[in-house]
C-alpha cells in the first residue's frame, strides 16, 4: 500500500515537471497534472495543498541549493586566492545545473506568477556584483579603478539570458555544463581591457 502512495506521489511530480517546463507555473493547472498522472484531485490535495505547494517543493530545494552557494561567493575576501575559491564554489553550482536541469529550466524560464518569477534579476545582481568586486582588485593591482559597471551589468545579463536559453534547449547535464563554461569564457575573457576605467590619484 505504501509502495502504491509512493507511485502516486512519484508520478504527480513526474508530469508537474512536464507541465511546468511545458507551460509555466501560471498557465499550469492542477487539472491537467491530475489527468497526466492518472489519479484524482482527491488524491492529488493528499500530497499537496495546492500548485503553489506542489511548485515550492519542485523549485525550492533546487533555488535554496544554488543560492546558498551564491551566498558563499559574497564571503569571500577578493585578493589573488580568489580565482581558485571561485572557481571551487563555480563547480558546484555547475553540478546543480547538471543534476537539476529541469528545475532549473523552470525557474528561469517559467516562472511567471510564481514567488520565484524575479531570480533572473537576483542572479544577474549577484554575478554584476561578484564581477566588479574582482575587477575592482585586479584594477588596483595596476594603480586604477573602475569608472562604472555597466559593461559588466550588460554582460552578466546576457549571461543569464544565455543560461535561460541553454536550459531551455539543451537537456544533457554534461552538455549544458559545458556550453555554460564555454559561454562564461567568451563573456568574460579579457573583460578587463573592455572596462572604462582611471587612474587612482
Amino acid at each position: 500500500m505504501q509502495y502504491l502512495k509512493e507511485e502516486i506521489r512519484k508520478n504527480i511530480v513526474e508530469e508537474a515537471l512536464k507541465e511546468f517546463k511545458k507551460r509555466g507555473y501560471k498557465d499550469t493547472s492542477i487539472r491537467s497534472i491530475v489527468k497526466n498522472s492518472k489519479t484524482s484531485v482527491g488524491n492529488f490535495y493528499k500530497y499537496y495543498h495546492g500548485k503553489d505547494d506542489l511548485y515550492e517543493n519542485l523549485i525550492s530545494p533546487v533555488y535554496n541549493r544554488l543560492m546558498d552557494y551564491i551566498n558563499k561567493f559574497d564571503e569571500v575576501i577578493v585578493s589573488e586566492k580568489t580565482d581558485d575559491i571561485f572557481y571551487e564554489l563555480m563547480e558546484k553550482i555547475l553540478e546543480i545545473f547538471k543534476e537539476s536541469s529541469t528545475e532549473l529550466t523552470i525557474l528561469l524560464n517559467k516562472s511567471e506568477g510564481s514567488k520565484y518569477e524575479n531570480c533572473k534579476k537576483t542572479f544577474v545582481d549577484f554575478i554584476t556584483r561578484i564581477v566588479s568586486a574582482k575587477m575592482e582588485y585586479e584594477l588596483s593591482l595596476q594603480g586604477k579603478r573602475l569608472k562604472n559597471n555597466f559593461i559588466i551589468y550588460l554582460i552578466s545579463y546576457n549571461l543569464v539570458e544565455s543560461i535561460s536559453i541553454i536550459l531551455r534547449e539543451k537537456e544533457d547535464g554534461i552538455e549544458v555544463r559545458k556550453l555554460i563554461l564555454d559561454i562564461i569564457d567568451i563573456f568574460y575573457n579579457n573583460i578587463i581591457s573592455k572596462l572604462e576605467c582611471e587612474n587612482i590619484r
